[in-house]
C-alpha cells in the first residue's frame, strides 16, 4: 500500500491549480494541451504539472505565438 504524505498532497492540488490557470491562459489565446494536469512530486515535495500530450503540430503554433509576443 502506498502512503501519500501531506506534503505531496499539497503539491499534486497544487500543480492541478496551476495545470488549470495554464488550460484557461492557453484556450484564451486558441490553443490545448489534452494531457496538461498536476503530477505527483517526485524527489521533492515541490508542485508539479505534466505538459505532454500535445502534437507537434501544436507546439509549434503555441511556440511561435510565444515568439510573436516576446
Amino acid at each position: 500500500m502506498y502512503y501519500q504524505r501531506p506534503a505531496q498532497t499539497a503539491a499534486l492540488v497544487e500543480g492541478n491549480l496551476a495545470a488549470k490557470d495554464l488550460a484557461e491562459a492557453l484556450q484564451l489565446a486558441g490553443f490545448s494541451l489534452p494531457s496538461l494536469y498536476g503530477d505527483f512530486p517526485t524527489l521533492t515535495d515541490g508542485a508539479l504539472v505534466h505538459l505532454g500530450g500535445a502534437s507537434a503540430e501544436v507546439v509549434r503554433e503555441l511556440a511561435a505565438w510565444i515568439r510573436e509576443r516576446v
